[in-house]
């Protein structure tokens, strides 16, 4: 800062322009070449790009996948290969060996050999070969109850995305309310300075007293004060926020107000009736909710089949020898009826859980739905009335502005006492708080509605 501007600020030159030029310099943002203003939106998508709750969600869509495809396999064959080794004089196990082997011969039925044959060695490989053919749609429903779980783990990721947006938008909501304040309070105590000077002047020429001096010093106190609070809560809501977006902590952040348009995009020109019906289509506990129905049906599938018996054609190809290089073939085929129960009612207490599922589920779904009712109509309500307020706010911080300059003007001139330029200094600082605030507001009721919509951030 040039000695003319702190001669001007000292109160030494006491003019009108030189409290135009401070504000001027203290409301400005600092010039960054290496540092990008951070809009709403840029933000929103940092947060969704690269949060590490949300990465962690994504992934559990490709684990519930996988496991969809698990559930799947089920349909097709299913191929052991077993390799193993024995050796022993234990005369079945000897005798079978042989057997096994092709390798019996007549001598082989002596009493004493039978009785205590040598040791033998056995090297066996068995490739099996089993398909389910039929088992009362029990696999069926299991693999659809599976890909029905990938189905919820997706409309949970897309919840947990539309909650990021929204609180995403509330801390860089909570990063412009502390910078704001910090920039008003700024620029407030260079002119409270400026005003301190002048009141010490004029006491000393016997117009002003030492109270009203006072209560000037009283001012600029209070407003370093808060320039010093409202610093240390930007410093926190910017911490917050690089969180959010997966940046490094102390990464510096300069966001920038989103203008009107942006904001007016949302509930524009549309009824409650139409807004209830997109939210039913699109919001992904609805859809949820829809799917959790889906799988309890599926689960009493499941239960159904229990009391149908199962069917499987089996096949294997036997390689046996008493030698690792030299051995027999054979095969065998087959085919498995297995029909179980229990004796205590399993079956049917299982039947009657998922009769009881299905109610359940459905009684959630309704719930859910109504939920979803109220929160679109506490949103647009609220983003109505947060719109009202930020019209409202931008014609108050005129008038507060007008009405300090008059204010000045007049105590400049004699007419106007201290307690009347601080009582405009405080209601410009409020005005403008208050704008900041329907700002923010806004902000955040259109985040909530488009979260309520269920409207892809």
């Amino acid at each position: 800062m040039s000695p003319n501007l702190q001669f001007c600020i000292s109160g030494i030159v006491d003019c009108s322009i030189c409290r135009i030029i401070v504000t001027v310099l203290v409301l400005a943002p600092l010039p960054s070449a290496a540092q990008e203003p951070l809009t709403l939106e840029g933000a929103v998508q940092a947060a969704l790009g690269h949060n590490a709750s949300l990465r962690a969600a994504r992934a559990g869509v490709d684990e519930a996948a996988a496991h969809a495809a698990e559930a799947r396999s089920g349909f097709f064959p299913r191929l052991s290969v077993t390799e193993s080794w024995q050796r022993g004089d234990e005369p079945v196990f000897v005798f079978s060996s042989l057997l096994s082997s092709r390798q019996f011969a007549a001598n082989n039925f002596a009493i004493d050999a039978l009785n205590h044959p040598s040791p033998t060695g056995f090297f066996r490989t068995t490739v099996g070969v089993e398909q389910l053919l039929f088992d009362g749609g029990r696999q069926r429903a299991a693999a659809a109850a599976a890909s029905l779980r990938r189905d919820v783990v997706e409309t949970t990721t897309d919840e947990a995305a539309a909650a990021l947006a929204l609180v995403t938008t509330e801390t860089f909501g909570q990063v412009m309310n502390a910078e704001a304040r910090r920039r008003a309070a700024d620029a407030g105590l260079a002119a409270a300075r400026e005003d301190l000077a002048r009141a010490e002047r004029r006491r000393d020429t016997g117009v002003a007293t030492d109270a009203d001096v006072l209560a000037l010093v009283v001012h600029v106190a209070d407003l370093q004060q808060r320039a010093i609070q409202s610093e240390g809560d930007a410093a926190t809501a910017r911490a917050e926020l690089n969180r959010l977006m997966g940046s490094p902590i102390d990464a510096a952040v300069q966001v920038v107000e989103p203008s009107s348009v942006a904001l007016d995009d949302v509930g524009e020109r549309l009824n409650v009736a139409t807004l209830l019906a997109e939210a039913d289509a699109a919001r992904p506990e609805l859809k949820r909710a829809v799917v959790a129905e889906e799988i309890a049906s599926a689960t009493q599938r499941q239960a159904r089949a229990a009391l149908i018996p199962r069917v499987a054609a089996q096949a294997a190809f036997d390689f046996s020898g008493t030698q690792f290089s030299d051995r027999a073939s054979a095969w065998i085929v087959g085919g498995e009826l297995r029909w179980t129960f229990s004796t205590g009612g399993a079956e049917l207490a299982g039947m009657k859980a998922s009769a009881a599922s299905i109610a359940r589920t459905r009684a959630e779904a309704d719930d859910a739905r109504a939920a979803v009712h109220v929160e679109v109509v506490s949103a647009l309500r609220r983003l109505e009335t947060a719109r009202a307020r930020r019209d409202a706010g931008r014609a108050a911080i005129d008038q507060a502005r007008e009405s300090q300059r008059i204010i000045r003007d007049r105590f400049e001139a004699g007419i106007a006492s201290v307690n009347d330029v601080l009582r405009a200094s405080t209601a410009l600082l409020d005005a403008d708080a208050n704008r900041v605030a329907s700002l923010i507001d806004t902000m955040v009721a259109t985040a909530m509605l488009r979260r309520a919509l269920g409207r892809t951030p």
